[in-house]
């Protein structure tokens, strides 16, 4: 998501408050000129609770000219004021402004107010500390690379709406609630914005974006912000993208860049310490996590992707196999779904019947298995190991004990890098088998002797 659109989504996140104004010292920190107007320095601070009080009424109506007027004079003559700089970062916040609305809030932990100066959030009739809300403010601010699905978490109030006016130790509150909101269902969907992921395992290209969903699903789900039914039914719902032969087409757009697993998941917390505290509703929390999760993974996709074809000719088919075994290996896939997944590579060369256009197929088999082969061929995945040294004395060994299997063998070790958290790893690879049939045969024999191995392919050369 852009980070224009991000940006005004989130500036609107925050409800209006309305403050108690308990004042404490605290010692003039912002220069003349600064950020917040132009005041002065003041040998002592002035009693402005007058002053950001009347802002903030005209802050709930909506009068966002005049409540910065009010809150610019406040701060003018008493810089210390914490529900005038609270204001004035609400306004930036309704404004687009960011970068002030993070410093208002900055400011107002600066100054370190005591837990008596507490506010009134809408719909919430427990009073928090300024604190308290501030750090909230912050911690949306600093997510706003995640996109929101609200116009706004809280509009103005009615203009005309009664306000009760605080006798002494009194909060402020307002007569009318707020209008309900709703998401924006009218504004255009908005565009995540790209950050630039290094290659996921053994992967690249547009299909790293993929395995990169899945992955960002499953660590939710590990981080408890996801429930495990939620995760088994966006997974299923998409798997197609992952296992294009044995599963339903997945959503559209999965292979588009997202934003990062921290990224999300802060951006998520961030909502729910909101719930929390009860600065936004069940509603609003509950419509900005499906928009963000939705985003990552659909449950319902609207759109699928056209199924994938098979994967054509041999070379084709074997780096078909390389990808679900590399996507096994990181626990993105079963067992189970790893076996139906090469099955059905395997099948898809074998021939359709015995029609003529068949039986030419096979002759020109026939003739080609009287050559020396050229191109990848069965063979058996016996194991990987973390140097290349050890996967040549794996070789040795397995020569000498398994002798009437690998009497006529050769090995192939290739480099695989399985990424963060995996590693390199030397594949051993023995073959050529003149079959695949005979190379599932010669598996089952050793799988049988406790010997680890699946059907894989090799190079024909050599």
């Amino acid at each position: 998501m852009g980070s224009d659109i991000a940006g005004h989504g989130l500036c609107r996140l925050i409800p209006v408050v309305f403050a108690g104004f308990l004042l404490a010292g605290c010692e003039n920190v912002f220069p003349k000129g600064g950020p917040f107007g132009g005041f002065t320095r003041t040998p002592q601070a002035a009693d402005t609770s007058s002053l950001s009080e009347r802002g903030i009424g005209k802050l709930a109506k909506g009068e966002l000219l005049a409540a910065q007027g009010l809150f610019d004079r406040a701060l003018q003559q008493n810089p210390r004021d914490v529900h005038a700089l609270m204001g004035k970062g609400l306004i930036y916040q309704q404004t687009g402004q960011l970068v002030q609305a993070r410093a208002a809030f900055e400011a107002v932990l600066a100054l370190r107010p005591g837990d008596a100066q507490k506010m009134v959030v809408l719909n919430n009739p427990q009073p928090r500390s300024v604190r308290e809300i501030a750090s909230v403010n912050l911690g949306l601010l600093h997510s706003r690379g995640v996109p929101t699905s609200m116009s706004g978490a809280a509009a103005p109030a009615q203009p005309g709406a009664a306000v009760r006016q605080p006798g002494p130790g009194a909060q402020p509150s307002f007569g009318t609630p707020p209008p309900p909101l709703r998401p924006q269902a009218q504004a255009p969907a908005p565009q995540i914005r790209p950050s630039a992921q290094p290659p996921v395992g053994p992967f690249t290209g547009p299909f790293t974006n993929v395995v990169s969903r899945f992955q960002t699903l499953a660590n939710l789900r590990d981080q408890g912000l996801l429930t495990p039914d939620e995760y088994n039914q966006r997974r299923a719902a998409n798997k197609g993208a992952l296992l294009p032969l044995t599963s339903p087409s997945p959503a559209t757009g999965l292979d588009r860049s997202v934003p990062s697993t921290e990224q999300i998941a802060q951006r998520l917390r961030a909502i729910r310490r909101a719930l929390e505290l009860r600065a936004i509703t069940v509603r609003q929390h509950g419509a900005e996590r499906a928009m963000i999760v939705d985003g990552l993974m659909p449950a319902k996709p609207r759109q699928r992707a056209n199924p994938a074809p098979p994967p054509k000719g041999l070379m084709a088919a074997a780096d078909a196999v390389r990808r679900v075994e590399a996507l096994q290996e990181m626990k993105l896939v079963t067992s189970d779904e790893y076996t139906k997944e090469r099955s059905a590579i395997e099948k898809s060369l074998r021939p359709a019947g015995s029609t003529p256009a068949a039986q030419q197929q096979k002759s020109a088999a026939q003739a080609a298995r009287a050559a020396k082969p050229t191109g990848p061929q069965p063979a058996l995945h016996v194991g990987s190991w973390r140097s290349e040294q050890g996967a040549n004395r794996a070789w040795t060994q397995l020569r000498r004990v398994y002798r009437s299997v690998f009497s006529k063998m050769r090995p192939e070790i290739s480099r695989v890098n399985l990424g963060r958290g995996k590693g390199v790893f030397f594949r051993l690879i023995i073959g050529p088998f003149k079959t695949q049939a005979a190379a599932r045969k010669a598996c089952s024999t050793l799988k049988r002797r406790r010997q680890y191995c699946e059907p894989a392919f090799m190079s024909g050369a050599g």
